[in-house]
């Protein structure tokens, strides 16, 4: 159940998806979409952070670093272990999560300055404050904390928009993991009209699929739709199988599957079939008053998200611009304040003044001191300040010298960051073989990989159907083969078959 915290200014929530443009507005427990963004003081402005624009890793730091340098040290293991380019700017959020160890484990979000600016720009703009930003990934803690999904066991999420298709795992409702996909509804739509050899209307598309999902009533829709999950399913089951080895998960108790469109009909049973998994609907009742058919629940979640954060502050926060404190908390508003009391006592009879004589004394003694406190705090930075520089000139020097170095290694990094993006799974690439080997009538009973080299030993009734298969992949794969080659096609004695070990090495 939906309980609100305990804030004595009640404040309506108004959650954007800033991917999408669209807002909500939750006041008290009535949810209902929000026309106009602009700045009102009871306004409390939440979006999230999509997890293909970020890095979530955990590092480890030892348990002897103070707090005071925290955030330095988090920041150089960053750049340490995550392969961060030193020429560009980040911004590093940090959580602590529990840990057996002797040091002290925290996730880390990441995401490039430049990029964070180009997202959160323009709303910024229309609101002037973004009071809270939530990593997708972490919306899925409001299920826990009202108790929608059960602490224990292992749950994975697998959410579908239009920007952005990702996987999330928790373990006793706790974070775990998240991973993108290739397969966002704008990818899935291009990958669709790829597969037709046509330009397929684009609304009718996402509207049978919202209708009718995996069990249309058109038969040649229903074929390729069918034939695109599947390749979609194929990259979810790496991942569940990487996340499994890595985390030492036995078993995934249940997954949920959702989108921004609203469940996808019959993808409950496909993935049962395909994965194995336990599966339902990502459909959570909220017990919030609306009039709408459909929200999408990351509306919902970030809606509930900015009300837990209103009260407790609770949630990892990515936003870089917050709300200035309350006038009297600011500098200029204690000065204010001090000025009003003095005021007041000047106005008092004259019985007052020696209170207030005595009060001024006090407060000079104080300011003196603080003074005093002060000098010596800026001595010390100036010492701290004249030791950096040397240190800087120290280190450019040094810099100057590694260049040549750090100039291979950011070419190994480019090379590794090329091959970790652009690799095609083989499952993929087996696939697509096994469709072209059918097509011209050859089998294959032996398939062998080395890398990126494939070794096919075919058999065919005729050796102009292997040719034919030679001369069908080298056209057709033209831009992501780098050879082909056959040794020899040779008549088998013992039968009437053409034999030969076709060699294709991919890019």
């Amino acid at each position: 159940m939906l309980k609100k915290k305990g804030n004595k200014k009640t404040k309506t929530i108004i959650s954007v998806d800033n991917y999408t443009q669209s807002s909500y507005s939750l006041k008290g427990t009535t949810l209902a979409p929000h026309q106009k963004l602009a700045l009102k003081s009871h306004f409390f402005f939440v979006t999230y952070l999509a997890n293909k624009d970020m890095i979530i890793a955990p590092v480890e730091i030892g348990s002897g670093i103070s707090e005071e340098d925290l955030d330095g040290a988090l920041e150089n293991r960053a750049y340490e272990e995550l392969g961060l380019d030193p020429t560009v700017e980040y911004m590093i959020r940090h959580l602590e999560i529990p840990h057996s160890g002797d040091g002290r484990l925290f996730q880390l979000f990441v995401i490039e300055q430049d990029r964070y600016t180009e997202i959160f720009d323009t709303l910024r703009k229309q609101v002037k404050y973004i009071d809270l930003i939530v990593p997708a990934p972490l919306l899925y803690k409001t299920l826990y904390d009202l108790e929608l999904v059960d602490h224990k066991g292992v749950h994975c999420y697998l959410y579908f928009t239009k920007y952005d298709t990702f996987l999330t795992f928790y373990k006793d409702g706790e974070y775990l993991y998240s991973k993108s996909i290739k397969y966002s509804f704008e990818q899935i739509y291009d990958r669709y009209c790829e597969m037709t050899g046509e330009h397929v209307d684009e609304e009718m598309f996402f509207r049978t699929l919202q209708k009718e999902g995996m069990k249309a009533t058109q038969a040649e829709y229903q074929q390729n739709i069918m034939k695109l999950f599947g390749e979609i399913f194929i990259s979810i089951n790496d991942i569940i199988i990487y996340t499994k080895r890595a985390y030492e998960l036995e078993v995934i108790d249940q997954m949920f599957i959702g989108s921004s469109l609203g469940p996808i009909v019959g993808l409950d049973d496909y993935v049962q079939n395909y994965l194995g998994l336990y599966s339902s609907a990502l459909e959570f009742d909220f017990q919030l008053e609306t009039d709408e058919w459909h929200i999408d629940q990351m509306q919902l979640m970030m809606a509930v998200s900015g009300l837990e954060y209103a009260g407790t502050h609770d949630i990892v926060n990515l936003t870089q611009y917050p709300r200035p404190p309350t006038f009297f908390k600011r500098p200029a508003g204690q000065f204010v304040g001090t000025t009003l009391v003095v005021t007041a006592f000047a106005l008092m009879p004259p019985t007052y003044y020696y209170v207030v004589s005595k009060a001024n004394e006090a407060r000079n003694n104080i300011l003196k001191n603080e003074e005093t406190k002060l000098t010596q705090e800026a001595t010390r930075y100036r010492d701290i300040i004249s030791k950096k520089r040397k240190e800087i000139s120290r280190l450019d020097t040094k810099i100057a010298k590694l260049q040549k170095t750090f100039q291979g290694k950011e070419d190994t990094l480019t090379a590794v960051f090329e091959k970790k993006v652009f690799y095609k799974l083989k499952s993929e690439q087996l696939e697509l073989f096994a469709g072209d080997l059918a097509k011209h009538g050859v089998k294959a009973y032996s398939i062998e990989t080395q890398n990126d080299l494939y070794y096919l030993s075919l058999v065919s009734e005729s050796d102009e159907s292997i040719t034919g298969l030679i001369k069908d992949i080298s056209e057709k794969y033209k831009d992501s083969i780098s050879m082909i080659d056959i040794e020899l096609i040779h008549k088998d004695k013992n039968s009437t078959f053409y034999e030969g070990v076709l060699k294709v090495g991919l890019r």
